[in-house]
């Protein structure tokens, strides 16, 4: 039903009913009670199309999702419980979060996407989910003047407001760990290089290797996608070398998940024969076998921040132009350990 028509109803002009059920304070407060009550009971819901006409807000948050590579699924399960931290936050607040994807497109389909977020004036603030190390989307917001967060970082040197965890931190600890089993031949499986975390993680294991007096091998450095599949397969060019690594640091569960695999189908034992650390402590990584030793990222408390950054700049406070680094925390498990005499 109409607007006109609850005003109608309640005997009042269409701006009185308007303002009143928008919360205005020039509205009497029986007033205000009578027309939700009618609204109510006439099962009223304001058309958002009208509502943004006259406010000129939306009170929406859009956020654009990286589609998995394999193409069949929307959203893995780090990105659902990002999503879920920024809900809790913006819950009570009136502003809530809609998400769509640019599928495997590319970054040109994403920032169409961006654009009619803004030229549409669908939505009042944006986020920005894994950053590239030179993002079009934060100088696309800049120039908007539209307020936005970012889940990591960039190289840009303008102020923003982003969130992130320590990845090179992350992988710093990861490295030192299986140096600490006596491992020198150390792997790294990353993601593709132009997302900044990627960049971030390679720092935190290429660091960590020179400051312990081992070479830096190129050889051992393999870049692929985000998955099960990319995992095996790097893993399987890593262990056809007649260097083989004895240890292998992942960008994900998912590419370790992989990597164990691959060992296995090699005759290896994971945790024995060779150790495979991932980075997400995803919820398969306990029941893997062996368990998956990884590093926690709290991806909620992350999102949870994510939201208080984007209601304080939506509020005005302009101050909120910073970063904050979010810590990581070790989980151990079976799937790496000592360093195996048989490969000395």
């Amino acid at each position: 039903m109409s607007i006109v028509l609850l005003a109608k109803a309640l005997n009042l002009s269409v701006s009185t009913v308007s303002r009143a059920l928008n919360g205005y304070d020039d509205v009497a407060a029986d007033t205000r009670q009578r027309v939700v009550a009618m609204a109510k009971e006439m099962n009223y819901r304001p058309n958002p199309g009208a509502r943004r006409l006259v406010s000129g807000t939306t009170r929406a948050i859009g956020v654009t999702l990286p589609m998995l590579e394999a193409g069949d699924e929307f959203i893995d399960w780090m990105y659902s419980g990002l999503l879920a931290g920024v809900s809790a936050a913006l819950d009570g607040s009136g502003y809530y979060l809609f998400a769509t994807s640019a599928g495997s497109r590319g970054m040109e389909s994403e920032m169409a996407l961006y654009r009619n977020f803004i030229e549409g004036r669908w939505a009042d603030a944006l986020l920005f989910v894994r950053t590239h190390t030179n993002d079009p989307r934060v100088k696309l917001a800049q120039e908007a003047d539209i307020p936005f967060v970012t889940y990591g970082r960039t190289e840009s040197t303008e102020p923003y407001t982003w969130i992130d965890t320590d990845n090179e931190g992350a992988f710093a600890m990861a490295v030192n760990r299986q140096l600490g089993f006596g491992h020198r031949r150390i792997a790294l499986l990353n993601g593709p290089s132009e997302y900044y975390f990627a960049h971030l993680r390679a720092l935190g294991y290429s660091r960590t290797l020179q400051a312990a007096g081992v070479e830096v091998d190129p050889l051992l450095i393999k870049e692929g996608q985000l998955t099960v599949q990319s995992g095996y397969n790097l893993t399987m060019q890593l262990l056809n070398h007649p260097n083989r690594p004895t240890s292998i640091v992942c960008a994900v569960d998912s590419m370790a998940f992989g990597a164990m695999a691959a060992c296995r189908e090699s005759g290896l034992v994971v945790g024995r024969d060779i150790s495979i650390i991932g980075y997400s402590n995803s919820p398969i990584s306990p029941f893997c076998d062996p368990p998956l030793t990884t590093i926690e990222h709290r991806v909620f408390e992350n999102g949870r921040h994510v939201g208080d950054a984007l209601l304080r700049l939506l509020n005005g406070n302009t101050q909120v132009a910073s970063g904050y680094l979010e810590r990581v925390t070790l989980v151990p498990r079976a799937s790496d350990g000592p360093r195996n005499n048989v490969q000395k």
